[in-house]
């Protein structure tokens, strides 16, 4: 399955706000270290740093440095500039879902 750089910015989105703290603008904010060690988006990314740069690439996301390395950069503060709008819904699959009519899910569902 190729990659969807667009999904895995909506998985950046989710995960990052799921874990991460509300700021008073409404940003959210968390450590690579708690995102790289949360066991639902372990099983979720198969390039955790690959996603991490795409968002930051589009402006989604903010954090110091261009790689990001466990445990080197555990304490990084990852910043989502841009939550995901409010009504979409998260179905989370896990990676190896052997059924074939949902495949094209991949993994987590990010849908309006």
């Amino acid at each position: 399955m190729p990659y969807d750089v667009e999904h895995e910015i909506k998985l950046v989105q989710y995960h990052i706000a799921r874990i991460g703290q509300q700021q008073a603008d409404g940003t959210f904010t968390t450590t690579f270290g708690e995102l790289f060690k949360d066991e639902e988006a372990e099983q979720v990314f198969e390039s955790l740093v690959g996603s991490l740069k795409a968002a930051k690439r589009v402006g989604v996301l903010k954090f110091d440095g261009q790689m990001l390395l466990m445990p080197t950069h555990a304490n990084v503060v990852l910043h989502l500039l841009q939550p995901l709008p409010a009504g979409y819904v998260v179905i989370s699959r896990p990676r190896n879902d052997s059924r074939e009519s949902e495949r094209h899910i991949s993994r987590v569902c990010v849908c309006a």
